[in-house]
């Protein structure tokens, strides 16, 4: 009876208290398939479990009880527990493919895109502390190449889709926001950006015409959701710290040096002889210039919410970081705030946004004038305006040079106001009615104060100061920008078929308007304005533009069944930057796009390759990147002049400041490409592929005119001289999969371009201005050429092979008639053309500062509470001149000259001193004495993350909390001797030239994000 009661019970209990395990299968929706390896996880608990080979599961769970199923490339299910048996059928998460992805003046399913496109979401790019939207891409995007500039606070990365685009103008992608054009980098924190849209090939550029020709990167601004009000904060501060950068000789090598180049090469003897109290000094440079353990500190704000109809979102930011140099900083306050409202018939989206940008520059060339000071030399005062000097001299030059850089001041100021406004309106089914408007007003203010700087001699008690070395600099700019847009937008679907087309004008406006003013002799370094200065006034305008552009596009989509897609767009486009016979060009593009899984022949695959769709494209798009007015000559006044000798007045005059080409043409960019992407098991594994080729055709680039054509301000002419292609191959793979109950994502993405001028008027090369090493040298020491059969900014250099180490091999090497002169210790240049003499012919290629390929590694990875992400980024092939080097053997500081060639030390293939670059060859600038390998692999961010539990955050009134440590370019491992091997450059011919650049920091931070 007792064992009756029992079992009757333990029934009762289980109907009453629910099941005390729940079993089932789980199948494939889309063929039944039994699913291995789903997580099930009983809501709100840590019980779990995974279903086995079969499908099968079981878990311990009682009625009402919340299941959750998740399968990476399925999507997550939830099923509430009602009897003890629970079977359900997962379907294929498509919200990859169903993603809306922006393609300019309109947007189409992920599934549906015919060209280059790829997006990043914010998720990928908020835990980067900078203050650079282009940086955050570095290694996410493949065929998206970014490259510092600098380290310095505030400046901007360069960026690179597909290769090199302009050789003259900029390489700078047309940023978007919104839907509206805007003029250079807009500025934006991560906090307001919700996705960002790369358009690479010129298909899917060709839509925004010339302004599209560098590629294009469209970013969305967050909007708001339905539902209540949403606050978002987070806060960051960390500390920058400097790698090792050029080793410099202290007092002791320093004076072995000296007494050696003294002894065996004629130099002068070490200042320390007439001064021998100097011996006990032994100053270090980054004592004077570097800011160790820098702060950078981030603040942001989100607020969101709305309605059905109605939606809202506001965001503010401020981004502050103090440079690892002295006197450098940046400060960004970031201000947003958008509004949505949609009904069946009315689609509008508007936004007004402000920043504003303080600025303070480190002094330009700071690490060289730092560095060139002597060890021994009396210690220089930072906040003092004199420096202690004697009647022997040696001191005063690097004296005011150091003083002067170190109390420079130069600050600048942005104020950026953008509104924009879109609508879109039914007119009836199928047809719409689109329009864009924005405008941009940018105002930019520049104060640049050279302190007074006194030289006291402590022999005769006289202090010494030369007025014309100081002054002040005022610079003001103003930048409007108005872009319009109006079109119509049809869709029509009818069984399988679906046609979409559009008829868009576009009209820009960009004004610029700048004065400046100077003065010298400063009286009193407390006075840091205009009034304070006495000598030299100066004033006059900058250079004023207006720049107008005109485009009309029609494009045209069609779609059979989701299999087959083409699209084709035609583009006539017109700008003031070209005379009248030249003004208007036409662009066209096709694109097609083949979902070959889709087939029916394609079902034995599918479940392993679930989606395979190959696309195609061919486009063209114009290019206009060059400065205005360089179709009409500049004729310009107070060009006095007299005829004779015998005249006893001046005659006034206007002269010819610059000469004109009324023939300047569009430059064309004629791109193909060919790409595929690929779906595994179940979308945990992603492909994707591209190869293109795309032909730049009538290049536009600056060509020098000669002294005698009498253009004495601007020799330069812009002229179409001649052709260019670059070829790449673009991979990026994903791998999403899960380790019990964690989660984990690896990308990565691989990039090859291989640029090649294919024509160039003239005899084929041509020197790059502006391209010297080492600064103040002239164009004669310029680096990098425009030569046929070879990558724009190429080096072409000397080639040497060690120094002479021997009186036999000194006498053979003066049988060469330039170095006549030659001694033991020189370097020794190579006869590369064997015409028996070293000269400017003698100059051969040396690589460039291009990389033959790039690399991203991306991981993710979601364990329970905690979270870990890193970002790795590496380059190869690219060389680079390190012109830090070069400078500090011209000023005898470099720590290698302890080494020197000298008779005491005759293997050395260190070259002894004859003087500086511009003085004797041996320092020259133009040789492969200071080229190094610019290999790097580099770690760009690490951070860990803690999220406190749901039942804490109640407790305290937040929906989440999380705290992260972050670390940003703590590990690089490169083989390059300065600072930091990313050497960009937007400017083609500077490209891979280390002169004195800000060195990029490492950054480690502490931040917390709270949501309620």
């Amino acid at each position: 009876m007792r064992s009756i009661s029992l079992l009757l019970s333990m029934t009762l209990g289980v109907s009453f208290f629910g099941y005390a395990q729940v079993s089932g299968k789980i199948t494939d929706a889309s063929d039944g398939m039994p699913i291995p390896g789903v997580t099930v996880i009983v809501q709100g608990t840590n019980v779990g479990t995974s279903s086995n080979f079969d499908g099968d599961y079981t878990i311990e769970a009682k009625t009402g009880d919340v299941l959750n199923f998740t399968f990476i490339g399925l999507k997550s299910q939830t099923l509430i527990v009602s009897s003890a048996t629970a079977n359900i059928s997962m379907e294929e998460d498509a919200e990859s493919l169903d993603e809306v992805i922006v393609v300019g003046y309109g947007s189409v399913k992920k599934k549906e895109v015919t060209g280059a496109v790829n997006r990043v979401k914010a998720k990928d790019i908020e835990q980067f502390v900078t203050s650079d939207i282009a940086s955050r891409l570095q290694g996410q995007i493949a065929g998206v190449s970014v490259s510092a500039s600098s380290g310095e606070p505030g400046e901007a990365s360069n960026i690179q889709i597909r290769g090199i685009t302009s050789l003259s103008g900029s390489n700078t992608p047309l940023f978007v926001v919104n839907g509206i054009p805007q003029i250079g980098d807009p500025g934006l924190s991560a906090n307001e950006i919700e996705t960002i849209d790369v358009l690479k090939d010129a298909a899917s550029t060709a839509v925004y015409g010339s302004r599209g020709a560098a590629g294009v990167i469209l970013i969305t601004t967050k909007t708001g959701r339905d539902g209540v009000m949403s606050v978002d904060f987070d806060y960051t501060v960390g500390q920058q710290f400097l790698g090792v950068g050029t080793p410099l000789m202290n007092t002791a090598d320093q004076l072995f040096y000296e007494i050696n180049t003294a002894n065996y090469f004629g130099g002068i003897d070490p200042a320390t002889v007439n001064n021998p109290e100097w011996l006990g000094n032994d100053n270090n440079f980054e004592d004077y210039v570097l800011v160790d353990a820098a702060e950078v500190k981030t603040y942001n704000l989100n607020l969101s919410g709305g309605t059905e109809k109605f939606s809202y979102n506001a965001s503010g930011s401020l981004y502050d970081q103090d440079g690892s140099l002295v006197n450098s900083n940046f400060k960004r306050y970031n201000g947003r705030i958008s509004a949505q409202y949609n009904t069946d018939k009315w689609k509008i989206n508007g936004s007004i946004a402000t920043t504003n940008e303080n600025r303070r520059r480190a002094s330009e060339g700071l690490i060289v004038t730092a560095s060139r000071y002597r060890p021994y030399f009396p210690e220089i005062n930072p906040d003092a305006d004199v420096a202690v000097v004697n009647s022997s001299g040696g001191t005063r030059t690097p004296a005011i040079a150091l003083g002067q850089a170190l109390k420079r001041k130069d600050d600048s100021n942005r104020d950026r106001t953008n509104v924009s406004l879109g609508i879109r309106r039914k007119l009836v089914e199928n047809l719409d009615f689109i329009t864009n408007v924005g405008s941009s007003i940018t105002n930019d203010s520049r104060s640049i104060f050279r302190p007074k700087f006194d030289l006291f001699n402590i022999d005769d008690g006289t202090t010494e100061s030369d007025p014309t070395l100081n002054g002040v600099t005022e610079t003001a700019t103003r930048t409007t920008k108005f872009s319009w847009d109006a079109g119509l937008d049809f869709k029509k679907e009818f069984g399988k078929h679906s046609v979409s087309a559009q008829a868009v004008v576009t009209l820009e406006e960009d004004n610029n308007k700048t004065f400046f003013a100077s003065i010298n002799g400063v009286s009193n370094n407390a006075i840091t304005v205009l009034n304070g200065g006495t000598l030299n006034e100066n004033v006059g305008s900058g250079f004023d533009y207006t720049t107008k552009r005109v485009g009309i596009l029609g494009r045209i989509q069609y779609n059979y069944d989701g299999k087959y897609i083409i699209s084709a767009l035609a583009r006539r486009d017109g700008s003031s930057r070209f005379g009248r016979d030249f003004r208007w060009g036409t662009f066209p593009s096709v694109a097609a796009a083949w979902n070959v899984s889709s087939e029916p022949f394609w079902e034995p695959l599918k479940k392993v390759v679930n989606k395979f769709k190959l696309r195609l494209s061919h486009g063209q798009v114009g290019n206009d990147s060059f400065s205005d007015y360089e179709f009409a000559s500049t004729i310009a006044p107070f060009a006095d002049y007299i005829f004779s000798e015998n005249d006893s007045s001046v005659d006034f005059g206007s002269s010819i400041r610059s000469y004109a080409n009324r023939d300047v043409k569009w430059e064309t960019s004629i791109s193909n490409n060919i790409g595929v992407d690929i779906s595994l098991f179940r979308n945990k594994v992603t492909l994707t592929a591209d190869y293109y080729i795309t032909k730049k055709e009538d290049m536009l680039f600056p060509v020098t005119l000669p002294g005698s054509s009498g253009a004495l301000y601007d020799p330069s002419l812009i002229l179409n001289v001649g052709n260019m292609t670059n070829k790449g191959l673009e991979l990026a793979a994903n791998y999403r999969a899960s380790i019990g109950k964690s989660k984990f994502r690896i990308g990565a993405t691989f990039t090859t371009n291989d640029n090649e001028i294919t024509k160039v008027a003239g005899d084929g090369i041509i020197y790059n201005s502006n391209s010297s090493l080492i600064s103040g040298d002239s164009d004669l020491y310029a680096t990098t050429v425009i030569a046929e059969g070879y990558e724009a900014g190429a080096f072409f250099l000397h080639e040497t092979s060690g120094t002479i180490k021997n009186i036999a091999e000194r006498d053979l090497y003066r049988q060469f008639p330039s170095r006549a002169n030659a001694e033991v210790g020189d370097l020794r240049y190579v006869d590369s053309n064997g015409d028996g003499n070293i000269t400017a012919e003698d100059r051969t290629y040396h690589g460039s500062g291009l990389a033959d390929f790039e690399y991203g590694i991306n991981f993710n990875w979601d364990i329970g509470r905690f979270d870990f992400s890193m970002n790795w980024f590496g380059t190869s092939g690219a060389e680079i001149l390190n012109g830090n080097k070069a400078a500090m053997y011209g000023w005898q500081r470099h720590q290698d000259l302890v080494n020197q060639w000298t008779p005491d030390n005759p293997t050395s293939n260190i070259p002894s001193f004859q003087g500086r670059g511009r003085e004797h060859p041996n320092y020259a600038g133009t040789t492969d004495y200071w080229l190094e390998d610019g290999d790097y692999l580099r770690l760009k961010q690490v951070t860990l993350g803690f999220s406190l539990p749901e039942e804490a955050c109640d407790k305290i009134g937040l929906n989440k909390l999380k705290v992260y440590l972050s670390a940003q370019n703590p590990i690089t491992i490169t083989g390059y001797d300065g600072y930091d091997p990313e050497v960009g450059g937007n400017n083609v011919a500077r490209r891979g030239i280390d002169q004195s650049r800000y060195p990029i920091s490492s950054t480690y931070s502490l931040g917390v994000k709270l949501s309620f």
